[in-house]
């Protein structure tokens, strides 16, 4: 069996000498992927999902120990091996309280990191087969009450419920020893295509996921695979939640052999009586996505779509919630236009992908003027253009569609006016002087603004609506594509001058920032610009 080993270290040294040593002469380790830091390390971790982690403990943003607790809590079955040039027993101590098995101090030789990697292996194989053996016995001892629970969660995801109906519910479950007292809830439709058919593999294996989850998570067998109500203290511990747990299922279902899998998420709900709303969007969300074609992982607002098993174009893929979440209202036409692009290409008006658009920008709007805290009911505009838009006779009207998106974004912006602040503008005005330090940290930024560390994290994340690393590349990423169009400096160069000193690092986040590589992103830009000449 092949196992994924991904990276982290903040010294490209060490990552350097890592990839480039002999350990990979064994064909039982394959190195996926690197990051100088956990805070982007984490994001590719869910992309890459490998099986064992090395990561470093002293890092900027978030540090091994941080991003140790993280990946424990979301992806269990990684293996992590610690990496330290720090003696420390604290250290130790916390790494041994994360189930982390392997602490190895720098420098580390490649016959002691080998070893290490062959331990973890071990562990993982042992972890599966005990994991098959206690599966099976959970099942024969558990099969009657679990056919009970499943059967009255089954009724109260499928079915409209009256206060007396959802109270007596409540009351069966917990006789039961299921407590669904929460103020929100999500369900999701989970589907997929078993080995020779069948899913009661699939099943079992996403039902013991849940009971993991410790009374957060319940499942219950669906005609297509398996449903689930996923509890949450606010809507958005719910949707963190549901998306965890569907990356995760997803993650069980390709190790099983499945295919065509594609987990659904509905609209956050906040009584029980009301989930089966919550799983009518979740299954119309499933069967649209299903009949564009797409697998994966699909989020009511479109926060996520992530490549199941057919082949997605290698373009710019951001889900539209994602691009228009901090955008100007002028600027929804011209975002809308560079989406549409990458659905279709040059079949943009294809029947799969006209019905695609035009629930990505009805659910888009809905999700942005709800966080607003209206609804498309209570604005006649925006419920004039819906009903336009829903015209199933005809091709997205891509004229009511950009009108609809700009009405939501007046509004969000009516109900949220500002955003700036003193210290936001100093903050942004020294990004903006600085962001081509290497060195740059947000510990630089906050002591330049007179705040704690921890203060200015918290408040720049709630008025710009996304991390300081977020805006740092962001930011780096735009300069790079004006130098990618308006000078001849190689990529390696560019690099250098928005702050990357590896220009493979720089080159993963312009891709994964703009769905193209440097090179073909500046062949575009001088396409568009001799397009432009000869027209004129």
């Amino acid at each position: 069996m092949q196992y994924r080993v991904f990276l982290v270290d903040d010294e490209i040294a060490i990552r350097e000498g890592i990839r480039n040593s002999r350990i990979w002469d064994d064909e039982r380790f394959t190195l996926v992927g690197e990051a100088p830091d956990g805070e982007i390390a984490l994001s590719m971790v869910s992309d890459v999902r490998p099986d064992i982690l090395l990561t470093d403990v002293r890092m900027p943003f978030m540090d091994g120990m941080q991003l140790a607790t993280e990946i424990s809590r979301q992806m269990p079955w990684i293996q992590i091996v610690i990496l330290s040039g720090y003696d420390d027993f604290n250290y130790a101590r916390q790494a041994m309280s994360l189930g982390v098995q392997e602490y190895l101090l720098k420098p580390v030789s490649a016959r002691d990191l080998l070893e290490a990697l062959e331990r973890a292996a071990q562990r993982l194989e042992k972890e599966r087969r005990g994991a098959e053996r206690a599966e099976s016995l959970r099942r024969r001892l558990a099969g009657s009450s679990r056919f009970m629970k499943e059967k009255l969660l089954y009724t109260i995801l499928m079915e409209p419920m009256t206060a007396q109906e959802e109270a007596r519910s409540r009351e069966e479950m917990r006789a039961l020893g299921m407590d669904l007292d929460a103020p929100c809830y999500i369900a999701g439709d989970i589907a997929w295509q078993g080995p020779e058919g069948g899913l009661s593999e699939g099943q079992d294996a996403l039902y013991a996921l849940a009971e993991r989850s410790g009374g957060r998570v319940y499942a219950c067998a669906g005609r297509h695979g398996t449903l689930i109500l996923v509890l949450g203290a606010s809507d958005r511990e719910a949707e963190e939640r549901a998306y965890s747990f569907a990356r995760s299922a997803l993650e069980e279902l390709r190790q099983l052999g499945a295919s065509a899998a594609l987990a659904s998420v509905g609209d956050p709900v906040t009584r029980l009586g009301l989930a089966s709303d919550s799983m009518h969007t979740a299954r119309h969300l499933r069967h649209l996505s299903a009949a564009s074609g797409m697998n994966g992982f699909a989020a009511t607002g479109s926060r996520e779509l992530q490549e199941g098993g057919l082949t997605v174009p290698e373009t710019d893929v951001r889900p539209l919630y994602e691009r228009l979440q901090y955008a100007q209202a002028e600027e929804a036409e011209g975002i809308l236009e560079e989406y549409a692009a990458t659905l279709g290409g040059t079949d943009i008006h294809s029947q799969m992908v006209d019905n695609y658009l035009r629930v990505e920008t009805l659910m888009t709007a809905s999700r942005i003027l709800h966080e607003a805290g209206g609804r498309t009911a209570d604005i006649p505009e925006a419920a004039r253009l819906v009903r336009r838009l829903s015209d199933a006779e005809r091709a997205p009207d891509m004229d009511a569609a950009a009108q609809l998106l700009r009405c939501a974004l007046l509004y969000r912006d009516a109900k949220k006016p500002s955003r700036g602040s003193a210290m936001l503008s100093r903050a942004r005005a020294y990004l903006a002087q600085h962001f081509s330090n290497a060195n740059l940290m947000l510990r630089d930024v906050s002591e330049y603004v007179g705040m704690s560390d921890s203060r200015f994290s918290a408040v720049f994340g709630q008025q710009m609506g996304m991390t300081f690393t977020e805006y740092l590349t962001t930011l780096r990423m735009s300069k790079a594509k004006e130098l990618l169009s308006a000078t001849a400096m190689r990529s390696s160069e560019i690099a250098q001058a928005v702050g990357y000193n590896d220009p493979h690092y720089f080159s993963y986040l312009f891709r994964k920032h703009t769905g193209m590589t440097p090179s073909d992103f500046r062949r575009q830009s001088a396409e568009r610009i001799s397009t432009g000449i000869k027209e004129n």
